[in-house]
């Protein structure tokens, strides 16, 4: 079921997992019952990379949030607490750099067994496992 409120659009699985896509591109997640669904983009969470030097030849990127990241996952979070249901859990979904950068806040995607190494195009996401850096 997709509902959009506040210009999200929440996703929510039969598992009762809703979520947010704040990827630069619509995802293809499958519902544990088997059904396709694409999850469009909603908005756009950002993060900043800032190295530090480890040697003189190597540098260490580390993905860090900032205020208008903050701000959007604020806002994705009162938009969905006035209007989840019992039960919901709700997952801002976004890149890996994101997900770094806003631990426990920001999820990778896990994609469904034998859909690991397929053209963009033909992924399919799990709705019932994400990646965390918390």
């Amino acid at each position: 079921m997709t509902t959009t409120t506040n210009n999200f659009n929440f996703v929510t699985f039969s598992n009762n997992v809703t979520v947010v896509n704040t990827t630069p591109h619509p995802v293809t997640i499958q519902d544990v019952n088997g059904s396709l669904i694409s999850v469009p983009t909603s908005v756009l969470i950002n993060a900043k990379a800032i190295e530090k030097q480890v040697s003189p030849l190597f540098v260490k990127t580390e993905f860090v949030g900032t205020d208008e990241g903050r701000e959007i996952i604020s806002s994705i979070k009162e938009s969905f607490n006035q209007n989840a249901v019992a039960g919901e859990t709700l997952v801002i979904i976004g890149s890996i750099i994101a997900a770094q950068a806003y631990p426990g806040e920001v999820f990778g995607l896990t994609p469904v067994p034998g859909y690991e190494r397929v053209a963009p195009d033909d992924k399919r996401m799990r709705c019932d496992k994400f990646t965390t850096f918390a």
